[in-house]
């Protein structure tokens, strides 16, 4: 199997990332086989969970998964993984797509920099976004290598609801990056503004600096059915700990390097 992840940036710099808190499992209709003649087989190793011709193969490995598992946040899931259980799911494998989706931004983003600044510059405010779609793969000890990152955007819905019902992800994400205005902010907007001015009186904020802690608290007085922002976050872990990428990346120069002033 790999999983699809959805991620979004809502701004390049300073870098801000959400992730939707579940994969999108896409898991192989035929058993495993490494036998030569396997070795190219699209049903096995390509097409997750596969086409009509991997569905209605008479091939004895074809093995339709039911129930199919949607969702990665969900006890069928960690029931299912190997190890087995919640924890090493949530608190080892997981954090590694954290880790590495905010290493790809912070080393992709350093070569579009100058294109972010140059709209900013001419006065040209308007929400950009990127929605990323990367494939990740998991070796036995929990760590998430991506395999690709898509760009595209391939928002199904519940098109294929039988394996991915995510219409309701995608109208909260579109919710997130502010579409609809955030209309809570209303709620806490002037005391918001309070303590903005109150914080940057005492760390001598740079110009732009107070709209940006703004946006990010929009974002995540936004942010629902399980979407979070994954950077920048609270560094609460040690650096050994693989929750603990904020913490590696501040202690590691060429990292901290990278992180806007």
């Amino acid at each position: 199997f790999d999983l699809r992840v959805w991620s979004i940036v809502t701004s390049l710099d300073p870098l801000r990332m959400h992730l939707l808190g579940t994969g999108i499992p896409k898991v192989s209709s035929w058993r495993y086989k490494n036998d030569p003649e396997y070795a190219k087989n699209q049903c096995i190793h390509v097409l997750f969970p596969g086409t009509s011709e991997c569905y209605f193969s008479k091939n004895p490995l074809a093995e339709i998964l039911k129930p199919y598992p949607q969702r990665t946040d969900e006890a069928f899931w960690y029931e299912n993984m190997d190890p087995v259980g919640e924890s090493f799911w949530r608190n080892r494998a997981w954090p590694t797509v954290e880790h590495r989706l905010s290493e790809l931004m912070l080393l992709a983003r350093d070569a579009i920099l100058h294109i972010d600044h140059q709209i900013k510059r001419k006065g040209l405010r308007y929400k950009r976004v990127f929605f990323l779609q990367p494939d990740f793969v998991f070796d036995s000890e929990g760590n998430g290598h991506m395999v690709e990152v898509n760009t595209n955007g391939y928002m199904i819905g519940n098109l294929h609801s039988a394996f991915f019902n995510v219409y309701d992800f995608q109208v909260a994400v579109v919710k997130l990056m502010g579409a609809h205005g955030y209309p809570k902010k209303r709620l806490y907007k002037e005391k918001l503004r309070l303590k903005i001015s109150a914080f940057c009186k005492s760390h001598s904020c740079p110009g732009a600096f107070p709209r940006e802690i703004a946006e990010l608290v929009h974002e995540e007085m936004h942010a629902s059915l399980g979407w979070y922002r994954i950077f920048p976050r609270v560094a609460d872990y040690p650096a050994s700990d693989a929750r603990g990428y904020m913490n590696k990346f501040l202690s590691t120069p060429e990292w901290r390097s990278s992180f806007t002033p």
